[in-house]
């Protein structure tokens, strides 16, 4: 009996550092869109989730309390998804192209025939899952600088890398502390540049 309480209590545990693990690698990739180079395809726009990622063989959908998968067997081909998101049922229609890359997605009402038809993958919030989100955050990360929008506003890019600080990742954290020694030098000179415009108005 005292076994079955230790193993529930890890269990527990476990599901609780995930759900913490993954609501921070959520709010770090929504702070880092349009910012990044990112590989992830939003479902929905109006907010952070859900996403979903394509990696191997493999098609990953990231909810606002979970992780799905499902075998990517869709290349060239169109399915409909069904997620749940809140609390209540989320389908989007996927068009896939040759490769196997989402070529579109349809963000009309899905019809009753689509929804019958819905593909429902398999829900897999655990260590490799969310190791495999922050690796795709890590490639994001490093491509900050190479987006040159974000040099018009460090301020707020310094925002969103302070952001995915939060996030648990040596590397990403080496990352963030790269890209935000550059964005504060941005910072500073833009800083320095305006008191002169307005010192100089004063003349």
């Amino acid at each position: 009996m005292k076994n079955i309480l230790v193993v529930g209590l890890f269990l527990i545990t476990s599901h609780t550092w995930a759900s913490q693990e993954l609501a921070q690698v959520i709010a770090c990739h929504e702070a880092l869109d349009g910012k990044s180079d990112s590989r992830t395809f939003k479902l929905e726009v109006t907010s952070p989730t859900p996403f979903t990622l394509i990696s191997g063989k493999r098609i990953f959908f990231i909810t606002s309390d979970s992780i799905h998968v499902l075998d990517h067997k869709y290349a060239g081909q169109s399915m409909t998804v069904k997620l749940e998101e809140k609390g209540q049922p989320f389908y989007r229609t996927i068009n896939f192209q040759n490769d196997g890359t989402i070529g579109n997605v349809s963000f009309e009402d899905t019809t009753k025939e689509a929804k019958a038809q819905a593909v429902s993958p398999k829900s897999q919030l655990d260590p490799d899952s969310i190791a495999l989100l922050k690796k795709e955050l890590l490639r994001q990360m490093n491509s900050v600088t190479g987006e040159y929008q974000n040099k018009y506003d460090p301020e707020d890019t310094l925002h969103a890398l302070n952001i995915c600080r939060k996030v648990e990742s040596k590397e990403l954290q080496a990352s963030i502390d790269k890209q935000s020694a550059f964005y504060e030098k941005l910072l500073h000179r833009k800083s320095k540049i305006t008191y002169q415009k307005s010192r100089s108005g004063y003349k």
